[in-house]
């Protein structure tokens, strides 16, 4: 989808951002971020014009927008902030990315080059659906989550708010993982794993835990 965005964020995920949105056809409309050691640098051509305020400056201009933070604590709390503050989100889809018509996509969420979701999947808003990842039929990935890439949910899993799925992880279907869980990359995810879990490994346990 082609959009008009104001992006907030100018460190290494933007990269991902940006160069997606201009493969979608969109362009940025205002690059910010809070550190304004940034201010005036750039990134893939556009200025960082300033923090907050210079988004408040121009918010008639600016539009929609989009937070470009890896972190999901920080992604959230700006994403709130903004929402407080009266802006509103697009949605980044890469147009390598397959997302089924059937499929619902939250506001502020990236899908980035050769993902994959399915029909009747749920992603919230400020989700990072990264390289290659794929969300299988039925799934629902809650808001703020970051599924990194190569990793695939199997058909009716449910991933909580701000969870972290490390890269080329995979979970069986039917698995319910909880609010702000981490899960090791390269990991295998058979059993539920509860909110705020620390998890690794294949198949994955707590992290100090002994195989």
């Amino acid at each position: 989808m082609s959009e008009a965005l104001f992006v907030f964020g100018a460190s290494g995920h933007c990269k991902v951002v940006i160069d997606t949105l201009r493969r979608a056809g969109g362009e940025v409309t205002l690059l910010v971020d809070d550190d304004l050691r940034r201010t005036g640098g750039t990134i893939l051509g556009h200025v960082v014009a300033g923090s907050r305020d210079a988004l408040v400056l121009a918010r008639e201009s600016a539009g929609h927008g989009i937070v470009a933070i890896g972190r999901n604590e920080a992604r959230l709390a700006v994403a709130a902030w903004l929402r407080d503050s009266g802006f509103g989100f697009g949605v980044v889809v890469d147009p390598s990315a397959v997302v089924s018509a059937f499929a619902t996509i939250g506001g502020g969420t990236l899908v980035v080059a050769h993902a994959v979701v399915n029909a009747d999947a749920r992603v919230g808003e400020h989700v990072i659906v990264n390289t290659a990842a794929t969300v299988d039929h039925d799934c629902v990935v809650g808001d703020g989550a970051h599924l990194a890439p190569g990793v695939h949910l199997c058909g009716d899993v449910r991933v909580g708010r701000g969870t972290f799925i490390g890269a080329g992880t995979v979970v069986v279907p039917g698995v319910r993982i909880g609010a702000g869980a981490v899960i090791g990359a390269g990991s295998t995810v058979l059993a539920n794993v509860p909110d705020c879990a620390r998890v690794a490994g294949s198949p994955c346990r707590p992290l100090g835990s002994t195989p």
